[in-house]
């Protein structure tokens, strides 16, 4: 099949996690034989047999909108980050204002015409079947992941890894405000905030002793300070699928992680690998005892990018 691809941040200014899912999806499925067209570069004249966006967001939304050309069936990965309580509850609520166009309901506006939704995990899921309807072709495909050989130097033996852009989201602030004097703690990842979360980010560094690596992108880099640390902590409020936590365990090394769906499930997936804390002092616990007694036998194998790329196969047929 001719895939089109839309979506993410441009290289040039960043970001995260959507786009290596976005990047990862699209090398797999090259590798399996299909074409792969990114539709922000591509000309006038291309085409494509399914249209796949990455996000629903503003992007997405004002693409899909002005839509005119190569017509084919949206196939939409909404990556909603979200968490239960107010955050789903002001999601939901403001999709239906019956006048406002505001962000939640545009969003709506493009699920609704999407021919099939994927999502990431059983929670997001739940959310999409809320918003768009009991209705809908929803498919569950989890993230991949990818493993290579881990580069010289880097990481803290038996150390706390954060990894991943450093924001209020994230709350590796919080978290190092936690673990302040408990063991060797390294952080990688770009910082995205403002000038007061800055300093305030900067003070909890200088109080923890935390060593900042600011943003590491080369996959074989990722790969040393995985291996190299005792425990993954991640500590965010709301997240889809993290791929931090997940190459993580694959390489060997175990997560304590905030409690949240997603987060969940990965512990009821991967016992014993994925420790979930409820607060603060939950979370010293949970570290300490993964640094003291580490899960035991071979690491966990979760699913690659190639095989997200078969599991999207029959999705892509079915509508096309």
């Amino acid at each position: 099949m001719r895939i089109g691809i839309l979506g993410g941040v441009p290289a040039a200014l960043g970001g995260g996690g959507l786009e290596v899912q976005i990047a990862q999806t699209a090398a797999a499925l090259e590798r399996r034989g299909h074409d792969v067209v990114r539709v922000e570069t591509a000309g006038p004249a291309a085409d494509w047999d399914v249209l796949h966006a990455f996000g629903a967001e503003g992007n997405v939304q004002f693409a899909v909108h002005h839509w005119t050309r190569a017509s084919s069936p949206l196939v939409i990965s909404p990556v909603l980050v979200i968490s239960p309580g107010t955050m789903e509850w002001a999601q939901h609520a403001t999709a239906r204002f019956p006048v406002v166009a505001t962000a939640a309901a545009e969003r709506r506006r493009l699920l609704r015409r999407a021919d099939a939704l994927i999502a990431i995990t059983g929670y997001e899921a739940r959310v999409l079947r809320r918003q768009v309807g009991r209705r809908a072709r929803v498919s569950v495909i989890p993230n991949g992941v990818q493993i290579v050989a881990p580069g010289a130097g880097g990481g803290e033996a038996d150390g706390v890894l954060l990894l991943g852009a450093v924001s209020r989201r994230k709350r590796q602030r919080e978290a190092l405000e936690a673990l302040a004097g408990t063991s060797p703690i390294v952080v990688a990842g770009p910082f995205s905030g403002e000038a007061g979360e800055r300093r305030a980010w900067e003070a909890a560094l200088a109080t923890s002793g935390a060593r900042w690596l600011g943003h590491v992108d080369r996959p074989d880099e990722v790969a040393r300070l995985l291996t190299d640390a005792a425990v993954l902590v991640h500590w965010s409020e709301a997240e889809v699928q993290s791929l931090a936590v997940l190459e993580a365990i694959a390489y060997g090394t175990p997560a304590v992680v905030s409690d949240i769906p997603s987060h969940r499930e990965l512990a009821a997936a991967y016992p014993g690998w994925v420790r979930v804390a409820t607060d603060a002092e939950s979370l010293r616990t949970q570290v300490a005892l993964a640094r003291r007694s580490p899960p035991a036998g071979p690491a966990p194998r979760p699913a690659t990018w190639d095989d997200v790329a078969a599991l999207l196969e029959p999705v892509y047929e079915r509508v096309r």
